[in-house]
């Protein structure tokens, strides 16, 4: 697959664009609240980032050279199970959920908690199209799929 589009070109330019808008939402709006030291909110938001950086690094290293931002795997990448993978199919997708939700809260920043939301609704109907791809590259796939019900939040998605 050498082709922009069938790869997902696509979906990586409207990833980027909403990644764009994220980044203008946190830096042009007024956060709500203010006070000394750390809010409930903001403690949330701490610890939620930080642990989508931490799904994140964990997912990028397991991946290591074959990581891509397009929907269609890497030609010679495995399929990778374990770590966060064992949890949910997209961890990566999780990572950056859990990272803008929490610096949406640690900055108190509404516009930046709706685009968050954005995130988790562009995410599902990505995944979509990537496990439609995931299921023609590694014939295991289905069975990993039936074993890790999850795709981006465990629990919950």
């Amino acid at each position: 697959m050498d082709n922009f589009t069938e790869r997902g070109g696509w979906w990586v330019v409207a990833q980027v664009v909403l990644g764009a808008l994220y980044v203008v939402a946190l830096v042009s709006t007024t956060a709500v609240g203010q006070g000394v030291g750390l809010g409930l909110a903001q403690i949330v938001g701490v610890v939620t980032g930080a642990a989508g950086l931490a799904i994140g690094l964990w997912a990028i290293v397991l991946v290591g050279r074959h990581l891509t931002p397009y929907p269609a795997p890497t030609a010679k990448g495995p399929l990778i199970e374990s770590g966060p993978y064992r949890y949910v199919r997209h961890p990566m997708y999780t990572s950056v959920i859990l990272l803008t939700v929490g610096i949406g809260l640690l900055t108190l920043r509404p516009w930046a908690l709706l685009i968050s939301l954005a995130f988790v609704v562009f995410f599902a109907a990505k995944v979509g199209r990537e496990e439609e791809l995931l299921i023609e590259r590694y014939p295991t796939y289905r069975e990993y799929r039936s074993r890790v019900p999850y795709r981006l939040l465990p629990w919950v998605l």
